[in-house]
């Protein structure tokens, strides 16, 4: 079934049947990047036998600024972006069920409305649009840093074969919901799964100051003593994922990016919900969503 005509603040196309499983939902713009999302989202979406979304948002130009586009040439123009993505997510996922929907009104607020109901939300690294020179766009920044759902930002063409989901693993309670991702993934891929906890010393004053009392392979131990205690509840439920655990140190992003270099997924835990500042996501997602070279998951973390 094809998009038909959108309408303003409204949602038209295929839409999932009321029951069903949540599905993976891509927002796509027309770019290269988009396609590369969409290609790891049907991915996927198939590997965890689930349905894909296709949504393509955009803000319906003033009559004064629309430069001769006819509000029905605008449409076609969505309703061509729609069709794109389908067609490449049959590419990699022949027989996938795919939805879609055109909506008119801001990437941003049409992806974060639709997510509510989706398992996660994939995008490209960035879209058509936003700056020339920054790595990642405001969209997919915005996504990862509010949607209430995993976020996927993938930054171009991924290899699709089972290879391993890396996970940054803290060391508080807000692992959980990091790991609970990770597992989930790692089931319907690879089943293998590599837990990665960085450490580094602390950070005095001057670099001639050394702690006092302070013992590396001591703190070393510790940190794979609390990985190990953080990751012996999803071992148990999921006992197919093999699990490496590696504790490294130096700074979370730069050790995780490097850790995923050949991996699947990157999965990282983030606060989000405080703008579009560092402090948004939290140091290990702005910085992986800035350097890594595989897709990263963006878990909300309370």
């Amino acid at each position: 079934m094809k998009a038909g005509g959108p309408v303003a603040g409204g949602v038209v196309g295929r839409q999932p049947e009321v029951g069903m499983e949540k599905a993976i939902l891509v927002g796509v713009d027309g770019s290269a990047e988009a396609l590369d999302a969409v290609a790891w989202a049907a991915d996927e979406a198939a590997r965890r036998h689930c349905r894909l979304l296709v949504v393509n948002a955009y803000v319906m130009p003033r009559a004064e600024a629309a430069f001769g586009w006819s509000p029905e040439a605008i449409k076609e123009d969505a309703a061509s972006v729609i069709r794109a993505a389908r067609e490449r997510a049959q590419e990699v996922a022949p027989g996938l069920a795919v939805d879609d929907a055109v909506i008119v009104d801001s990437p941003v607020s049409a992806l974060l409305r639709k997510a509510r109901d989706a398992a996660m939300v994939v995008v490209g690294l960035r879209g058509r649009g936003g700056f020339p020179g920054l790595r990642i766009g405001s969209v997919s920044y915005r996504l990862a840093a509010h949607s209430p759902v995993p976020t996927v930002v993938v930054p171009g063409v991924v290899p699709l074969g089972d290879t391993e989901v890396v996970v940054g693993v803290s060391g508080d309670h807000r692992a959980a919901p990091v790991l609970a991702e990770a597992f989930a993934a790692a089931a319907a891929s690879s089943k293998r799964l590599r837990a990665v906890r960085a450490w580094s010393e602390p950070i005095l004053p001057s670099p001639e100051m050394r702690p006092l009392l302070y013992d590396p392979d001591e703190v070393r131990g510790s940190h794979a003593r609390e990985l190990a205690e953080a990751l012996r509840p999803w071992e148990e439920r999921y006992p197919d994922v093999t699990v490496v655990r590696d504790v490294v140190e130096g700074q979370p992003s730069v050790v995780l990016a490097e850790a995923g270099r050949a991996a699947r997924l990157i999965v990282v835990g983030a606060r989000g919900g405080r703008g579009i500042t560092r402090p948004a996501l939290g140091g290990a997602a702005h910085g992986l969503l800035h350097n890594a070279s595989r897709p990263v998951m963006v878990v909300p973390v309370q």
